[in-house]
């Protein structure tokens, strides 16, 4: 495997006055990596899962895709260009196929880093922290499956679902099926594959705001009655706003918790 990268970090003091200051300091690193020999045979499974994969020619984790299609007119079952090279709502994920699969992107940001701003007058202290990532992809929570309880969070997605023939030109999210229903899809497994299809497929790429925190320097005439050199008290808020994300995640952070477990 070949690995490239770079990082950097520049930062200063901005301002400096008596009672008042501003400092900066931005880091910024770029990594990449590429299997150049691999000696082992990935199946399906191994290489759309929302860990990734390793394929000869690709990064270490590299995340691929089953192609959608589409939704049946019939019955809104969704379709896929299988292993076998037909348009089918069936694909067996532990075939040894791969050729079909569409690469997405690499699971791990190639682009990630952080910009922090301190901000100071006489004994106060604000400090905000962003940090940012770009240039990978992550699978979406597999929210589709076979059965659901009223223990089951129903995504916004299920809004859009198919319901009735000729949604299908408006939507390209599945329907939910009733017993009746799944069993006249002759052992097919729409979901499990809709879910490691390209439609449920992100960018990564995010700006956050990571913290804000707001200090109080006490004073030392103060301290000093108590025995204490110095000591200051603060207030921060951790992870208050997600500033950009992929519209498909719909506000949720494209991290591990949005990926498939």
């Amino acid at each position: 495997m070949d690995a490239y990268g770079i990082e950097f970090m520049v930062g200063g003091q901005v301002i400096r006055k008596q009672d008042w200051g501003w400092k900066t300091n931005l880091t910024f690193g770029y990594n990449t990596t590429k299997v150049t020999s691999l000696r082992n045979r990935p199946d399906i499974y191994g290489l759309v899962i929302a860990e990734g994969g390793a394929k000869e020619g690709y990064p270490a984790r590299g995340l691929f895709a089953i192609p959608f299609v589409g939704l049946d007119p019939f019955n809104g079952k969704p379709l896929y260009n299988n292993e076998k090279g037909q348009v089918s709502g069936a694909v067996f994920l532990q075939d040894y196929n791969v050729g079909f699969l569409k690469y997405m992107g690499p699971v791990d940001p190639t682009i990630a880093g952080g910009f922090s701003n301190t901000f100071n007058y006489k004994a106060l202290s604000l400090n905000i922290f962003v940090t940012y990532q770009a240039g990978n992809m992550i699978r979406m929570y597999p929210a589709f499956n076979l059965n659901y309880s009223d223990l089951n969070a129903s995504p916004r997605e299920f809004q859009d679902r198919w319901v009735m023939p000729g949604d299908e030109k408006f939507t390209r999210v599945p329907p939910i099926y009733g017993a009746l229903e799944y069993n006249r899809l002759s052992g097919e497994y729409p979901y499990n594959a809709y879910n490691y299809s390209t439609e449920r497929v992100a960018k990564g790429d995010m700006i956050r705001l990571k913290t804000v925190s707001l200090s109080y320097q006490l004073s030392p005439n103060l301290l000093n009655r108590i025995g204490l050199n110095s000591a200051s008290v603060t207030a921060a808020a951790i992870n208050p706003w997600l500033i950009y994300a992929d519209e498909r995640l719909r506000g949720k952070i494209p991290s591990s918790s949005t990926q498939a477990a």
